[in-house]
């Protein structure tokens, strides 16, 4: 059951590059939620052309609530981490310009933070805008990746049933998500909302990060305290443009990434992160397991044996990396 409404103070930081309508239309959804009298938007303009400052004044420019702040161009995670130190909100959200809430959003959240004052995150379910050529998806968190590893189904994570600002009720998983979260992203920025002070201990954004930046601080984020996730439709994405950094991202980038992450979170969380040698330890064998495979399809496969080599010793899929090894003496790569 949820407990009455209580009212909270939250920051909704919007990053935006030459997206005029489609900001608006965020800034809009938060607005309109119920209680967002509370809210404050910050839109941190990443160097916009197109007319993106003056929309927003002269439709918002009356209303206290709405603040910008205008960079130059430094891509998104400089934008957020702009606009992450004008927040003032004891909470905050990260919300892609191109998504936008649904109504009960933002009741939904401040009941569980009311309830449940030990979280230090909560993250609620979305779905996406159907476009032509583009097929809705519903439950698109559940859509990442950590949720679909073998690993998962290992964590310890608490079950119950939630009713939700629209009276539904819904499914609710609480506790320690980072033993799944380095197994790759499990949220997703437009629908997390965290208390301001463990976004603090976890840092900023890595402004050298083109992608991986967001799974990267989820985890940093997990070491800060439980969390919770939410099976309810709060937000929807708007997909499949052009202009989204997810496209074109090259796999060997990926791998390469992923290790690196895996490697530096010990060096800057060493107290929270000793207790999660094990899952860490799985984690990096997964990864120099998929580094190994990326390795063999270009003309670096003796680096993929390096990877493998390692796999083996820890006898992580050991038949797969024999095969795989196999492979990498040959001039024929592999696709799978």
């Amino acid at each position: 059951m949820s407990s009455p409404r209580s009212a909270f103070r939250l920051t909704v930081v919007i990053p935006t590059y030459n997206r005029r309508d489609l900001v608006l239309r965020a800034i809009s959804s938060v607005l309109e939620q119920d209680g967002a009298e509370f809210v404050q938007i910050v839109v941190a303009d990443d160097g916009s052309t197109d007319g993106t400052l003056d929309a927003i004044g002269a439709r918002f420019g009356h209303d206290e609530r709405v603040h910008v702040v205008a960079t130059q161009r430094r891509y998104a995670c400089a934008a957020r981490n702009a606009g992450f130190g004008a927040a003032t909100g004891e909470f905050v959200c990260f919300l892609d310009s191109d998504d936008f809430w649904l109504p009960g959003t933002l009741a939904t959240i401040n009941d569980v933070f009311a309830a449940r004052p030990e979280l230090a995150f909560v993250s609620v379910e979305g779905s996406t805008v159907e476009t032509p050529g583009q097929i809705a998806i519903d439950r698109v968190v559940e859509h990442s990746p950590g949720w679909t590893h073998a690993e998962f189904r290992h964590v310890s994570l608490n079950r119950s049933n939630w009713i939700d600002a629209l009276g539904s009720t819904c499914r609710m998983l609480s506790g320690d998500f980072f033993p799944a979260v380095i197994h790759g992203d499990l949220f997703l920025l437009s629908g997390l909302v965290a208390r301001r002070k463990a976004v603090l201990d976890a840092g900023p954004f890595n402004e050298r990060f083109r992608f991986f930046n967001d799974w990267e601080f989820f985890a940093r984020l997990c070491l800060q305290g439980p969390g919770a996730y939410l099976d309810f439709n709060c937000f929807r994405r708007d997909t499949g443009r052009a202009d989204q950094i997810s496209h074109g991202r090259p796999m060997i980038a990926t791998a390469r990434r992923r290790r690196f992450i895996l490697r530096t979170l010990p060096r800057r969380f060493s107290r929270q992160m000793a207790a999660y040698a094990s899952p860490l330890a799985v984690a990096t064998d997964d990864a120099n397991y998929f580094m190994a495979r990326c390795l063999v399809q270009t003309r670096h496969r003796r680096w993929a044996r390096r990877y493998l080599y390692r796999c083996l010793r820890r006898g992580y899929k050991p038949v797969r990396s024999l095969v795989l090894l196999a492979k990498s003496f040959t001039a024929v790569g592999i696709s799978s």
